[in-house]
């Protein structure tokens, strides 16, 4: 692959002397770019409203939404997977990350990894199948180990998407392409910072916007949070108690005796159900608890 035309790999001219610039200086250099990183996501709102509805699509029909990527890419991918755990209350087996060289290559870099197609085909080959949405998550948009994973998802009939940061990424294999056009990296060639800030970014519009649109949210409030530790449960109870209109001792007994589900206490008060009937009425509106408390 060569990568001496990429937009990443360019000279930025705004920072060629970033060796002699003081502390300060060199603080307002790096953010003035990052604010490129958030215009380059907000010009691709299209193509991301795109990926959240497949994602939704994938989501609502028990599908995976599997990210893939090599190095800083596949990081954020198997970071965004894990956070929507406890933020959504999904499974950790419907939301997954892949990265180039496996799970030690999260920790350390594992050189020529990403270089490796035929891993990236075999590995979604493992963990794909047809109706899943696989989002491939590579700067360059090059990258073989995730270009040979979209290739192997596309022939087994999973959904495709692709995130980079330059215009002529391969999308032979790819249905929706998020160009996030950041431009030379204020260290040129460190897609950790301005590439990597704006992949981040849209992987946090994707997911809670799909998350969203299934009903994973009460208007803007965490609404499925897993309270997996004392902040969590605290922030549950807080939510229960807004959401609810109770005080906290009976928000706390409700999160108890509902399984820890906010949805089902909320629901449990507000209905006068127990948990069972709070569980059904929830499932007939597949999870929507707005079309439950609200109607």
């Amino acid at each position: 692959m060569n990568t001496n035309a990429l937009p990443t790999e360019q000279i930025n001219p705004r920072t060629q002397g970033l060796d002699k610039m003081t502390p300060k200086r060199l603080a307002r250099a790096f953010n003035d770019e990052d604010f490129n990183a958030a215009r380059a996501v907000q010009k691709a709102n299209k193509e991301i409203a795109a990926v959240i509805v497949l994602a939704a699509q994938a989501y609502a029909d028990k599908k995976k939404i599997i990210f893939m990527g090599a190095g800083t890419s596949g990081r954020l991918g198997i970071l965004e997977a894990a956070e929507c755990v406890p933020t959504f209350g999904t499974k950790p087996s419907q939301i997954i990350g892949l990265i180039a060289g496996g799970k030690q290559a999260v920790f350390r870099a594992k050189e020529g990894a990403e270089d490796d197609d035929k891993q990236g085909a075999a590995e979604i080959l493992k963990t794909a199948k047809r109706g899943d949405l696989v989002i491939g998550l590579t700067a360059s948009g090059r990258t073989p180990y995730v270009m040979g994973g979209l290739k192997a998802a596309q022939q087994i009939g999973a959904r495709t998407a692709l995130i980079s940061c330059n215009a002529g990424a391969d999308i032979a294999h790819t249905e929706v392409h998020i160009c996030l056009a950041t431009g030379p990296e204020a260290l040129s060639g460190s897609t950790r910072m301005k590439a990597g800030t704006a992949t981040k970014m849209a992987l946090n519009a994707i997911t809670t916007g799909a998350m969203t649109l299934c009903g994973k949210t009460y208007g803007n409030l965490m609404i499925d949070v897993r309270p997996t530790n004392e902040k969590l449960v605290a922030r549950a109870v807080r939510l229960i108690c807004q959401v609810a209109g109770t005080d906290e001792k009976t928000a706390k007994k409700l999160l108890a005796s509902s399984g820890r589900s906010v949805k089902t206490a909320v629901v449990m008060h507000k209905k006068n159900a127990d948990k069972t009937q709070a569980e059904k009425l929830l499932k007939k509106q597949n999870g929507f608890l707005t079309k439950v408390i609200d109607d």
